[in-house]
């Protein structure tokens, strides 16, 4: 369930038993550079009637955008934020980014910032801000499942 790389991070920095891991989400604008040029390229087939340079782009453009989009969207759910009985690790594919343990975290606080039209609710923005005693700060943001849970989680440890 945990990776052999993150095993040894945690042994080394003593973090104590795995108790839950909160994955990531894919991000949206990453998902809609992925796929704008094979909008492009079906609006440019369908609309002007260019068939060459859609299938073109359909062709040689997209696939290579697309198969890199596919591996750092692979590596980024593979990772996560891990939480240990004695801190917690976050981690991106094969690396762990950060290990922290429950001393050195001042503070945690959970924000969430909606954006609206009028009346009507157009986006809502959350974000957990992790202070250290060092006076370093981890932000984690929206791509993170149960924002909220994990922040209460973190503020309960």
């Amino acid at each position: 369930m945990i990776p052999p790389h993150l095993q040894t991070a945690a042994a080394e920095h003593d973090l104590g038993d795995f108790l839950r891991r909160y994955r990531r989400r894919p991000g949206i604008v990453g998902t809609f550079f992925a796929f704008a040029p094979l909008a492009g390229a079906l609006t440019l087939g369908i609309r002007e009637g260019d068939l060459t340079g859609a299938l073109a782009i359909t062709l040689f453009v997209w696939p290579p955008l697309f198969l890199w989009w596919c591996v750092s969207t692979r590596r980024r759910l593979e990772g996560g934020l891990y939480v240990f009985e004695g801190g917690f690790a976050d981690v991106h594919g094969r690396k762990v980014l950060c290990t922290i343990s429950w001393p050195e975290v001042r503070s945690v606080q959970y924000r969430t910032r909606s954006l609206w039209a009028g009346l009507i609710p157009v986006a809502r923005t959350a974000r957990c801000v992790i202070e250290l005693r060092d006076g370093d700060r981890i932000e984690l943001d929206g791509s993170y499942r149960a924002l909220q849970r994990l922040a209460e989680d973190l503020r309960t440890a």
